[in-house]
Order: structure tokens, then C-alpha cells, then sequence
């Protein structure tokens, strides 16, 4: 490391006090930034007595999302910053932390004017000496300590090559979100996320609500089971009717609502969970569901293909609330730039396919990164592509996946490394298939 100040400190990240709430368009270019130059040349700036970080708070979550466990910090005292409210009250760093003790929730720093009465030094500290140690054994020989250590300390899920459909010139992997506990999808992800960021911010009820069509709901329950909570779920009715029993089973209530798409729906949930005193975690606009995908999905793939020795041409994956593929987008274009294409995967016009929907049906993170094509599969085609793919390689896939599977055929590239993400299994989706396939025997 070099730093012009012998008070910029390599100081824990677990150490330091977050009472600052930033913009995530602040964090995402902080993110990029640290992520184009793999260096940090500003320290944050901590104050000594608290550990509160008055400066550099987007760097601070930007590591956080980097899953790194150290940071540069220069300490300073009270009397070396000038904390004022836009309003024009001045303020102390104690008076923030009573503030934030009293509110339950981090201060937008917006709200806030900041004036350093030192000079701020220039470092110059590689990314890499931010990390922390090895893996412990037990994770190798996978013994957990409960069934959420089961679900985080599980990852990353994994990154297998499909041989059927690679060649000498081509390289198709396919990353199996199935692989997840709970749900037996990418959506135990978020799941957790939200859930543990409400707890962290005190705002966790002991009753949970959201509008799912499925996989949400059951990692919400099962997550809410290990809690000790309660959770109602809100289901358009165009889902497939096995759910009910799976979330009834997981003691979740089942709500029948008369939507087309599970989105259509989160006023009637907002409603009802304010009526009722309830926590709507809501996934279509709860930034921690583009968070954990940006700090566990994302860096993760990014792993397992340097592992192997490739950099992706390609990643291919559908659009439900947008947070997966929004972040995996936003990862790698921060860090290869425009070698690598982004393609999202919608339902056709007129169709439905559990998962995922139409850009047009509103979604939050997809504005906010560069994808290069949307594609458009039917029903029958995702059913085509779940078909293929058990029959040539052997995993029965969720109808998600075989609508990522079906865009890869239509782009159908002859050379490069391509990457599918496939958020679930088959297994849920009986009642789509057998329809299918009871079609198809009619019109013989």
C-alpha cells in the first residue's frame, strides 16, 4: 500500500459504523470505478471515537458489494469536520448517532452537507489487499450450522458445460440456480436478502407479505420458517395450482388474486400490509434484490469462468423483477466492457411463462445497466427448450430456463463462450407439461 498519511489505517470492514443511507446510482459508479481500476486512491474517512464513516460511504458499500472484508480509513476527530443539515443546523458526529440510534434507519446522506477541516490524502491500495482468508474446511466437506448457513455458505451454485451443445469453436455453460435449498431457485437469493437487510435496519415484522408467482414465495416462507416468522403470499391466478400446496405445506396463507402477472398485484399487497400491520418486502423495488446479485451472483460467475480460464462472450437470462440479470449486466460491462454481450429473455407478445414478463410490464434495475438484445420466446417454445435439454443432457429444467435456452438457439452463435443462467428445475411446472404434451397427442 502506499498513502501520503500515516493516519490512513487497513481497518476491518465489520468495524466500521454505517448511519449514512447513499443512492444506489452513487454506489453502482463507485462500483464501476474501483472495478475498472482494481485500486482505491481516497481513504474513507472515519471518525476515531465511533467508527462512524462520514466520508466515502459509497466506496464503503461499493466494497461491501466487492465482498471485501478490509478498508483504507483515515481517522480524524470530531473537531476536524463540519457536519451541517441542508436546512443549516450544525451537527456533531455524536448527534448523528443518537439520530440514527432513535430512528432505526440510516440518514440519507443527501440531507447532509459535509466540510473536512484537514486535507483528505491520496492513497493507492490494490483491490486485492482488501480481501480476506481462505475458506475452512467444513465448508469443503459441507456441514452447515443451520439451514440458512445451508443456503449462503452453499454458494456459488453451479457452472457446468453443456457437452451436447459446445464444440471446438463454442463453449455453452449453464449456471443452475436449482441448486439453491429452498426454493430450488435463484429467488432463495433474494429471498434472503430482504429479509436480512429489513432485519439489520430493525424494520422486519413478525408478518411478511408479497405479491410471487412461486419460487419467491417459497424461499420467503422457508426463510421466515427458520426466523420464526409469518408470511401471506399473493398469487395471480394464470400460476399453476401445485403451488398452493407446496406453500400451504411451508405454512405459509395462499391468496388467490385476479392478475395476470405477479406485479399486477403489489398495490393490493401494499394495502393490505399496511392494514394489517404486515412487512411488504416487495422484490420489483427492494434494491437488495439487485444487491446480492451484484455481490454474490455476478462476482461468483465471474470466478468460476476465470477458474477455467475464460472470459464469457456472451450471458444469456430472463427478466422477471430484472435484479439477476440487471446485475450480472452492470458486473460485467463494468469490468469487460462491450467484449462481452448481455441478452435478456421475455415472454412473446399474449404469452405467460412463470418468472419472468415483459420489459414493458415495468421493471426497476434493467434502466439503470446495458443489455444488447431482448428476445422473445412463446409458451411452447420455453416448453421446447426444457425438452431439449432433459433429453440431450440429461437436467429437467424450469420453463424460465428453457426460454433462456430456446434464445440461445435463436441467436445460435457459432464460436465463443456463452453462459445460460437457468433459475429453477422442472419439477413445479407438471401441470405445463402434461397440457403440452396432451396438445401434441391430440393433434396426431
Amino acid at each position: 500500500m502506499v498513502a501520503s498519511s500515516n493516519n490512513v489505517k487497513i481497518v476491518d470492514l465489520a468495524s466500521l459504523r454505517r448511519v449514512f443511507e447513499v443512492d444506489l446510482a452513487l454506489v453502482m459508479e463507485a462500483y464501476s470505478r474501483v472495478m475498472r481500476s482494481q485500486r482505491l486512491d481516497k481513504p474513507l474517512v472515519v471518525e476515531r471515537n465511533t467508527g462512524i464513516v462520514i466520508g466515502g460511504v459509497e466506496v464503503l458499500e461499493a466494497l461491501d458489494l466487492l465482498s471485501a472484508s478490509k478498508a483504507p480509513a483515515l481517522l480524524i476527530g470530531q473537531d476536524q469536520v463540519m457536519i451541517k443539515r441542508l436546512s443549516g443546523e450544525i451537527l456533531k458526529v455524536d448527534d448523528l448517532l443518537e439520530e440514527f440510534r432513535l430512528g432505526r434507519n440510516r440518514l440519507p446522506l443527501r440531507n447532509f452537507e459535509i466540510k473536512y477541516l484537514i486535507d483528505i490524502p491520496s492513497i493507492d491500495v490494490p483491490l486485492d489487499h482488501l480481501y480476506g482468508g481462505v475458506r475452512i474446511d467444513r465448508r469443503v466437506l459441507r456441514v452447515y450450522d443451520d439451514t440458512l448457513s445451508l443456503l449462503v455458505e452453499n454458494w456459488p451454485t453451479p457452472l457446468v458445460r453443456l457437452k451436447s451443445f459446445s464444440s471446438d469453436y463454442r463453449r455453452v455453460y449453464a449456471k443452475l440456480e436449482s441448486f439453491n435449498p429452498f426454493s430450488n431457485s435463484v429467488k432463495d437469493r433474494i429471498g434472503w436478502a430482504m429479509i436480512m437487510d429489513a432485519l439489520s435496519r430493525g424494520a422486519l415484522g413478525d408478518l411478511l407479505y408479497e405479491a410471487t408467482s412461486t419460487n419467491t414465495g417459497i424461499a420467503l416462507a422457508s426463510i421466515g420458517n427458520a426466523l420464526g416468522r409469518r408470511v401471506k403470499l399473493f398469487i395471480p391466478k394464470t400460476i399453476q395450482r401445485v403451488s398452493d400446496v407446496f406453500l400451504k405445506t411451508l405454512g405459509a396463507e395462499v391468496v388467490r388474486v385476479p392478475v395476470s402477472l405477479t406485479v399486477e398485484a403489489i398495490a393490493e399487497v401494499e394495502a393490505s400490509a399496511r392494514r394489517d400491520g404486515a412487512t411488504h418486502l416487495n422484490q420489483f423495488e427492494n434494491d437488495a434484490n439487485f444487491k446480492v446479485h451484484l455481490k454474490y451472483t455476478a462476482r461468483e460467475l465471474d470466478q468460476q469462468l476465470r477458474s477455467i480460464g475464460v472470459e464469457p462472450d456472451c450471458i444469456i437470462g430472463g427478466l422477471g423483477t430484472s435484479g439477476h440479470m440487471s446485475a450480472i449486466s452492470f458486473y460485467f460491462k463494468s469490468k469487460y466492457g462491450d467484449s462481452v454481450r448481455i441478452v435478456g429473455v421475455q415472454p412473446a407478445q399474449g404469452h405467460v411463462i412463470p418468472g419472468i414478463r415483459r420489459v414493458e410490464s415495468g421493471m426497476k434495475w434493467i434502466h439503470m445497466v446495458k443489455f444488447d438484445e431482448i428476445i422473445d420466446v412463446t409458451s411452447d417454445e420455453a416448453i421446447e427448450g426444457v425438452i431439449e435439454v432433459a433429453r440431450r443432457e440429461g437436467l429437467l429444467i424450469g420453463l424460465s430456463s428453457g426460454a433462456v435456452f430456446k434464445a440461445f438457439r435463436k441467436l445460435s452463435p457459432e464460436r465463443g463462450n456463452i453462459v445460460l443462467i437457468f433459475p429453477d428445475n422442472g419439477y413445479k411446472y407438471a401441470e405445463q407439461l402434461e397440457e403440452y404434451f396432451r396438445k401434441r397427442e391430440q393433434t396426431k
